[in-house]
C-alpha cells in the first residue's frame, strides 16, 4: 500500500505537557456525560488530552493536573475517576512476579515449542517478555509470524490472564490436538501477556511515567519518522522488535468495552483492504456471544475512527509502517473484573482466539532461499487492479489477503524483478504456508 494512497488529515498539535514525543502527560481521569456529543468535539481537538472508550451517554477524558480546572472553566460537567483502580478486585490478581514464574514455567516444561523472550525492560526495570511458540522457536522459520499483545493500559487486565491461560492450552494440547499441534507446526505465534507490567503493578492505565502507551507510538498522519528515540521505553521496545520480525497478523488486547475494533484509527479515509478488516473482526467477534450479540456495536465490530479517534495508536502504526495488520480487541467492560470471572472470560474467547491465529494462513508471500538478506519492494495486483506497494526485508515477504487469484511482481535490490500468480484460500493450513520460493 503507498502511503501516498492514505489522506493526511489529522493536523500536528504541540502538546502543552508532554513525557515524550508521542503521549500526553497523565495525572487525572474523568469521566464526561455527553450523551448529545455536547463536548466531544471540542475536548477531542485538544491535543492535550486523552478520550478513551466512548459510549452512548460519555466518554473517559485524561490529562494532566490541568484538566479539572480546564473543564471548570469552560463549564463541562465531569465525575473524577478512580486511576488506581478497583482495588480490592485488582489485588486478587496474579503479581508481576507470579505472571513472569508462569512464563518461565511453561518455557521450562515446554523447551522444544518455545523460546522465552525479553525485548526491553519497562520504566521500573521489569521484563517485557514474548512467549514464541512454535515447532523450531529457536530458529527464524519461513513461516507466517503472528503476535498477540495485551494490558499496554495497566488497568486493562482481562487479556493478560487470557494470553497466560491461552499458552498454557496451546503447549498441553500440542501433539495431542491434530488442529493446534497443525497450528504450531505451521506459525510463529509470539504471545506478549503485559506489555505495561508497571501500569499493571501501580492498578493504573499508564506506565511509571504516567504516559499512555497507546497515544505515544509514531501516527502517520502527523509523525513521518517511524522513530523510537524520545518515546517511552515499552513503546521503544515494541518498535525495535518489530522491526526484525516479518508479523502479518496481530491482536492487542484492552477492557473498558466489549468490541473488536480495526483500522484506521487516525483517520476517517477508508482502508484499501477494509472489507477484509471487516471480515477478519467478525471472525473473532461472531465467535463471542457476548461480544457479538453487542447492543452498542452491530456484531460487535467498529471501525476506530467512526468510533472515536486515536493518534499515536499501536494498531495503526503496525499495519501502515510494517504491514502487520492488527486489530484492538476490547475484551471486558469492567478493567479489573471479579477474578473468578477470568476463567469463563477465557472459555467465552478461547475458540475466537483460535481461530483469529488460524486466519494469518488466509494469505500469501514469497522468500529468497539463497539471498535471506534481500530487500526490495513488491506490488500486488488482483484482476488487473493494483492493492498497493509494499516494501519488504529480511528477504521475506507475507501478506493477509482476502480469497482469490493474486498477482505479486517482486523487485529486488539486486534490480531484478520477479512475477508470479499465487491462490488465497480460507481455513487452509497447509506445509509452506503459500509461500513461493524465489
Amino acid at each position: 500500500m503507498s502511503q501516498k494512497s492514505i489522506a493526511l488529515v489529522v493536523a500536528f498539535f504541540s502538546l502543552l505537557q508532554v513525557s515524550n514525543a508521542g503521549s500526553p502527560f497523565i495525572e487525572e481521569g474523568v469521566w464526561i456525560n455527553d450523551p448529545q456529543l455536547k463536548y466531544y468535539t471540542f475536548l477531542k481537538n485538544n491535543k492535550e488530552f486523552v478520550i478513551d472508550h466512548r459510549k452512548a451517554k460519555g466518554f473517559e477524558l485524561y490529562g494532566s493536573k490541568k484538566l479539572s480546572k480546564f473543564l471548570k472553566e469552560n463549564h463541562i460537567p465531569f465525575v473524577k475517576l478512580d486511576l488506581v483502580g478497583f482495588q480490592k478486585s485488582a489485588s486478587t490478581y496474579p503479581s508481576f512476579e507470579q505472571v513472569e514464574a508462569k512464563l518461565k514455567t511453561l518455557h521450562k516444561n515446554y523447551p522444544q515449542q518455545t523460546q522465552l523472550i525479553s525485548v526491553g525492560k519497562s520504566v521500573r526495570g521489569k521484563d517485557l517478555y514474548f512467549l514464541k511458540i512454535s515447532k523450531n522457536p529457536a530458529s527464524d522459520q519461513r513461516l507466517p509470524e503472528f503476535k498477540y499483545i495485551s494490558s499496554m493500559h495497566g488497568d486493562e487486565i482481562t487479556g493478560r490472564e487470557l494470553m497466560i491461560s491461552l499458552a498454557g492450552d496451546l503447549l498441553a494440547q500440542y501433539g495431542k490436538d491434530s488442529k493446534i499441534t497443525e497450528l504450531i507446526d505451521n506459525t510463529e505465534i509470539y504471545i506478549m501477556p503485559s506489555m505495561n507490567p508497571d501500569g499493571s503493578e501501580l492498578h493504573q492505565r499508564f506506565n511509571a511515567n504516567n504516559a499512555d502507551l497507546n497515544r505515544d507510538f509514531p501516527d502517520f498522519t502527523s509523525d513521518p519518522n517511524n522513530s523510537p528515540e524520545g518515546r517511552q521505553i515499552e513503546t521503544a521496545a515494541i518498535m525495535k522488535f518489530q522491526a526484525d520480525r516479518n508479523f502479518a497478523l496481530s491482536a492487542n488486547f484492552h477492557g473498558g468495552s466489549e468490541v473488536v475494533n480495526y483500522p484506521w484509527d487516525t483517520t476517517e479515509a477508508p482502508h484499501p483492504f477494509d472489507s477484509l478488516l471487516k471480515e477478519l473482526s467478525l471472525s473473532y467477534a461472531q465467535l463471542v456471544p457476548y461480544i457479538f450479540q453487542s447492543r452498542e456495536f452491530r456484531q460487535g465490530i467498529t471501525n476506530g475512527f467512526a468510533w472515536y479517534e486515536v493518534n499515536g495508536g499501536m494498531q495503526d502504526w503496525s499495519e501502515f509502517y510494517y504491514h502487520d495488520l492488527q486489530f484492538t480487541v476490547e475484551l471486558s467492560d469492567m478493567k479489573w473484573p471479579d477474578y473468578n470471572k477470568i476463567p469463563a472470560y477465557y472459555q467465552d474467547n478461547k475458540a475466537a482466539l483460535l481461530q483469529f491465529i488460524k486466519n494469518i494462513h488466509q494469505g500469501a508471500g514469497f522468500y529468497f532461499k539463497e539471498t535471506p538478506d534481500m530487500t526490495g519492494s513488491v506490488s500486488i495486483s488482483k484482476a488487473g487492479k493494483n492493492l498497493g506497494d509494499y516494501s519488504f526485508n529480511h528477504g521475506e515477504f507475507y501478506r493477509v489477503l482476502e480469497p482469490g487469484l493474486y498477482d505479486f511482481e517482486v523487485k529486488n535490490s539486486d534490480g531484478k524483478t520477479i512475477k508470479f500468480t499465487t491462490s488465497v484460500k480460507t481455513d487452509e493450513i497447509k506445509s509452506g504456508a503459500n509461500y513461493t520460493v524465489l
